[in-house]
This record gives structure tokens, C-alpha cells and sequence, in this order.
């Protein structure tokens, strides 16, 4: 008996789409062929051959291209030969089984063939042969390397291999060919041969860059900017990146990329920008902008230590937060010692008056202030100060060597200490020195410069003192009332908004949540007081802000006798 032998073939032609919207011709097509046959053996695309003996089903090949997903899996039965083969493209399939072909719909093109020998029974051998195409990359990897000879040396052949396995099905992809070639490049570096040739071989064209930004191949991974003209440099920090030209640096105020020449950077103060040859005024200083940097006339105001609560303010403008409820000296200089006491609900305030004399202490004068029942009706002279009430709400201290105390008596204890403009000797405590220079403010009082300022506080304090004042909120549902009120801060609508070109309000923003989320029963009140302190630090620049008590419902919920917005000739 004759058995015809019958050979199928269906091939599905090969189309590839190059970037977006273009097809390009296959200048150079390579082969590579899997086979199967007999009972189980395999021939791979590259590689030795081997033998499978199941009738279980498994992938003979499973690859992507274009990002579309090719499978084909096979399944041979008892007799050794193929009963079923499964070509799955794009998730449509084509079975080949008992003789027929049932395609599931119309077929996607495909880079490949499948061949197949049906005989009775069964299929005996089957052929999927790949076409890869290159378009011509086999050959620009060969031209690329001829200029890497110097570099590479040996090593040539390798990589030329190498590069030929980078572009295998990914052919469509410049970034996974320009990314191989970039690193040769880079590797041989910028005084090779092939540094200044590699781009125009391999048409890898350079990124390109947002806004005034141009491409460099070996950059500064630091830009130099307004902010940072001149960045530290290291040889680890050289990449690729987008750079200025020459001469200018990126303006990293503005959202566009812009590049601008140095003296053409804006300043930032609070959050609002300015342009080069803007100034802004306040009562005690006049500055004005100048290639990314303030030049300011020097301060004619005196400088003032707060005490606000916790929160203390140096003479010289550093902020921080005593770490315990303890007895501290404040300040003292030649002259004066001023010591601040906490307890558990308010501080009180303690001065003394020494001597005028630095040799021999001739006389002292106390002065103690606990509550208002201690000052009512309270106005004299002492030999060295006068003591008086300044309004319902502070009692003044002025002294016969320059120096003003003001204390707040309502709603709750806050001290303001303004140094005699003229004074010898050295000032210390923790309102710092005076010296109009924050980094030595934390001097401790064995004169070491300490890093935080719990260690500096500590050292100042009078007698035995414990860290107990906790730096975060221990009340979450009093976190969550003041982060809402406190808000009110940073509204660039808002009643405290005139001041935000003046004043930032970072610091006051977070004293203002710590001093309300641990403050116990009475969070309004806690609120209105640290809003006060930002409206008092306003009006001490001149900058009145109108009725905030009012604003706020502070007056409402405090009930106080006096509801008035802050001046500067209450300061």
C-alpha cells in the first residue's frame, strides 16, 4: 500500500513598523531554525540537539516581538508522533490536530514559518524557522567596533557577538541599541576614537533636554543653580545629563528650565520670589535682591530673646525648645542675671540686678514676678530699674543701663528681653551672646559650642534638671484640632497673609501645633497664644496685621478684658 506523504506549509509574511507610522525594508534577513522530529528529538535554534520522550504537551517556543506574544506548544501521543500542535499569536490560536487546520480567526502576521510533515496518525516532524531581521544592525555593529580596536583590542570579537545577542528580537528598539553602544563608548572614553564617531555610526541621536537645558554626555550630576551656583564636584558625580551653557545656571525658582546668567537670579524670602533689584522693607532693615542673594543694610533694630512657653528665640533669630520643666538662666552679662523658671502649667519669671560695679557688688536689687496678684497696682522705681505696667497685659522693665524686660501676664506668661544697645563683657544663657552670628548661639556655659540645644539648655539650667517636655504631640485628637486651627498660619488669604513677606511661618506653624496638641484641657487658649506670638513677631517688624484676635474667634473664646491688634509701639 502507497502512502502519499504530504508536506504543509504555512508561512506568515513578516512587517515591521519602525517608530510611529513608517515601515522600512528588510536589508538583511538571518535564519535560525527549530526542528522536531522522530519520537522526541529536538534541535534548538542554536545549540546541540537532544531527545524528549512524553506525551505530555510543552512549549517548544515562546517569545515576544513587537510586543506581541508568540507560543507554540506541541504534545505527541503513544505512537512517538505529534497529535496536536498549538500556535498561539497575539492570544489568537491556530491548532493543527487529526489532519485539519482550525484557526480561531483571522491570523496576525507573524515572523516566522511553520512547516510541518503530516504522515497517518500523526505529524513526524516539525520546522519553526525565525527571520529575524537586523536592518543592516549586524553590520553596524561591526562598522561600530572597527573604531573600538584601540580600546578593546581582543576583546573585539566578544563584544561584537555581545552586541548581536543585545539586538536579537528586539530589532524595532533604538533604546536597547543606543543604550549597548553608549556604554562602549563610555567605557572606551572621551579621548578614544570611537568617542566621537559612535552617535553619527549608530544614528542614536542625544536625548533631548526640557527648556533652556542642553545634553551632555559627561556632566556634573549636580546642576549648578540660583540656589547652588557652585556644587561640590567629585569624579563619582560625572553621568549624562542635561546641563546649562556655559555661563549660566539653572533658575530652580521658576518651573520652565529657564537658564539665566547669575547676576539674573531671583531671591526667594518667605516663599515669595523676587527679581534681581527688588527690595523689601521692613522697620528695622532694608534689603535688596542681587543675583540670587540679599544685600541688606545692617539691622537698626536691637536684637530680642523670646521666651514663649518652651519655644525660645535668641537674641540673634535661632529658635528652639527647652527640653524640661526647670529653673534656667536666661540671660546674664555683666551687669544682670535673668533667670526663667518653668513649672507645670506656666513659667515664671525671676531677675536679678547685680552690681553696676564688676569688682564689688555694691547693692542687688530683686525683682520676682509669679502672678498678676504679686504687681497689682505695681508701679516704682528701684535704684536701678523702673518697673511698671506697660498695659493690661505686660509689665515692663527698664533699667538704668539700656537693657528693657517685658514680661505677659495674660493668658499666659511669655518674656521678652531686649539687650542694652551699648554693653561690655559677654552675654550668655540661652538667649545666646548677641554677636549677630546664629552658630555659636549654643554655647554652653562651660563655653563649648554644642550641636542641638538640648545639651546647651541643660547646661544653663539652675539645680538638677530632667528632659519632660515632649518634642511631639501625645494627644491625637488634640493633633488633629490643631493642625485644622493652626492652618490659619500659613493661609496666603488669611488675617496673618500680609506678613508672610516678612515673617516666614514654618516655626511658628509647628510651635503653634506642639504648644496645642500638648496643652492639656484648654486648646483654645493654647491656640490664640501661639497665634499671638507670630502676630507680636509682625508688629515688631511694623507690619500690622488688623484684628486677628477677631479673625480668629481668639476674643470669643478668651473672653479677655483687652482685644486689641498688636502695634509696634506696644513692642
Amino acid at each position: 500500500m502507497l502512502l502519499l506523504k504530504c508536506y504543509y506549509i504555512v508561512f506568515f509574511p513578516y512587517l515591521s513598523v519602525f517608530g510611529t507610522g513608517g515601515s522600512v525594508t528588510t536589508k538583511e534577513t538571518q535564519k535560525f531554525t527549530c526542528r522536531t522530529y522522530g519520537s522526541g528529538v529536538v534541535q534548538p535554534f542554536k545549540g546541540l540537539g537532544y531527545y524528549v520522550r512524553s506525551n505530555c504537551p510543552f512549549t517548544l517556543t515562546r517569545f515576544t516581538h513587537n510586543r506581541v506574544e508568540y507560543d507554540i506548544t506541541i504534545r505527541r501521543g503513544d505512537s512517538g508522533l505529534l497529535v496536536q500542535v498549538e500556535i498561539t499569536m497575539n492570544k489568537v490560536r491556530t491548532v493543527l490536530q487529526n489532519g485539519s487546520i482550525l484557526v480561531e480567526k483571522k491570523s496576525s502576521l507573524l515572523p516566522l514559518s511553520v512547516t510541518w510533515h503530516s504522515v497517518p496518525g500523526g505529524i513526524d516532524s516539525l520546522w519553526v524557522r525565525g527571520y529575524i531581521m537586523y536592518e543592516s544592525l549586524n553590520k553596524v555593529c561591526r562598522e561600530f567596533f572597527s573604531y573600538t580596536m584601540e580600546c578593546l583590542q581582543v576583546k573585539t570579537p566578544f563584544y561584537i557577538q555581545l552586541c548581536e545577542e543585545n539586538i536579537y528580537s528586539f530589532e524595532n528598539s533604538k533604546y536597547v541599541h543606543c543604550a549597548f553602544f553608549k556604554e562602549i563608548a563610555l567605557h572606551c572614553g572621551n579621548k578614544s576614537y570611537v568617542w566621537q564617531k559612535w552617535r553619527a555610526i549608530t544614528k542614536c541621536a542625544e536625548p533631548t533636554c526640557p527648556g533652556d537645558l542642553v545634553y551632555k554626555e559627561e556632566g556634573n550630576a549636580f546642576i549648578p543653580s540660583c540656589s547652588n551656583p557652585n556644587p561640590s564636584f567629585s569624579s563619582q558625580a560625572i553621568t549624562s545629563t542635561c546641563v546649562c551653557p556655559k555661563g549660566k545656571v539653572l533658575d530652580d525658582h521658576a518651573e520652565d528650565f529657564r537658564c539665566v546668567s547669575v547676576p539674573s537670579c531671583p531671591c526667594v524670602f518667605s516663599g515669595r520670589t523676587y527679581l534681581t533689584g527688588d527690595r523689601r522693607n521692613t522697620k528695622c532693615q532694608a534689603c535688596i535682591c542681587d543675583g540670587g542673594g540679599w544685600n541688606c543694610s545692617e539691622n537698626s533694630c536691637l536684637g530680642r530673646c523670646d521666651i514663649e512657653g518652651q519655644f525660645v528665640t535668641t537674641f540673634d533669630g535661632k529658635k528652639y525648645v527647652v527640653p524640661g520643666k526647670c529653673t534656667y538662666v536666661a540671660s546674664q552679662g555683666l551687669n544682670w542675671t535673668i533667670n526663667v523658671g518653668f513649672s507645670g502649667k506656666h513659667a515664671s519669671i525671676q531677675t536679678v540686678n547685680a552690681s553696676l560695679s564688676a569688682s564689688l557688688i555694691i547693692y542687688t536689687e530683686w525683682f520676682r514676678y509669679i502672678n498678676t496678684k504679686s504687681l497689682t497696682n505695681f508701679s516704682h522705681f528701684l535704684d536701678h530699674a523702673l518697673v511698671f505696667w506697660q498695659s493690661s497685659m505686660y509689665v515692663e522693665v527698664h533699667t538704668s543701663f539700656g537693657m528693657k524686660i517685658q514680661v505677659q501676664v495674660s493668658p499666659e506668661i511669655q518674656l521678652y528681653i531686649t539687650p542694652p544697645g551699648k554693653h561690655t563683657g559677654t552675654i550668655s544663657g540661652l538667649c545666646g551672646n548677641n554677636n549677630k552670628d546664629t552658630t555659636d548661639d549654643f554655647t554652653s556655659s562651660s563655653g563649648i559650642i554644642e550641636n542641638s540645644p538640648e545639651p546647651f539648655a541643660l547646661s544653663w539650667s539652675v539645680g538638677r534638671c530632667t528632659p519632660n517636655i515632649p518634642p511631639t504631640c501625645i494627644n491625637t485628637d488634640n493633633e488633629i484640632f490643631a493642625d485644622e486651627k493652626c492652618s490659619v498660619l500659613n493661609n496666603p488669604a488669611g488675617i496673618f497673609a500680609k506678613c508672610h513677606g516678612y515673617i516666614p511661618t514654618d516655626q511658628f506653624h509647628t510651635a503653634c501645633i506642639l504648644r496645642t496638641c500638648n496643652c492639656g484641657t484648654n486648646l483654645v487658649q493654647c491656640l490664640c497664644v501661639a497665634l499671638g506670638n507670630y502676630a507680636k513677631a509682625c508688629a515688631s517688624l511694623g507690619v500690622e496685621l488688623g484684628d486677628w484676635r477677631k479673625a480668629t474667634n481668639c476674643c470669643k473664646h478668651l473672653k479677655m478684658q483687652i482685644c486689641f491688634p498688636f502695634t509696634a509701639h506696644d513692642l
